[in-house]
């Protein structure tokens, strides 16, 4: 996908463009050469529009700025010497909050419900 489409897309649609902005065309292409790759592997049945692409590289960049990496990576406090982390409950997802929303489970989260429930279904017989 080209930068220049996902750069105007960002620019008109969103709001929180600091990772992009900070960002030099460089790695923002390779952000969305990145968000991409990962999307079509976690959505292989989706195309992959600007939107979703955008929104996956914002994500992506987010990741590499240390400034917003403590706030997006479910930071919740830091120690005085800077050795001391504490992190909320969960990690920080890889899949973008937006696209997410949109697209819902991955394909490999599909299939592991799908496995959990096959194992805990049970054919024939009765209780009694």
């Amino acid at each position: 996908m080209d930068r220049q489409e996902v750069a105007d897309w960002i620019a008109a649609n969103m709001l929180d463009t600091y990772a992009w902005d900070r960002a030099s065309e460089h790695k923002q292409t390779v952000a969305i050469v990145q968000a991409e790759r990962n999307l079509a592997r976690w959505y292989p049945s989706t195309d992959l529009v600007v939107s979703l692409v955008a929104y996956q590289a914002v994500w992506e960049l987010q990741g590499v700025d240390p400034a917003l990496k403590y706030l997006k990576h479910n930071v919740k406090s830091i120690g005085d010497n800077g050795e001391s982390i504490s992190y909320k409950d969960g990690e920080r997802d890889s899949v973008a909050p937006d696209v997410r929303e949109l697209l819902g489970a991955t394909a490999e989260e599909v299939a592991k419900q799908k496995a959990v429930e096959a194992a805990q279904q049970q054919y024939g017989g009765a209780l009694v």
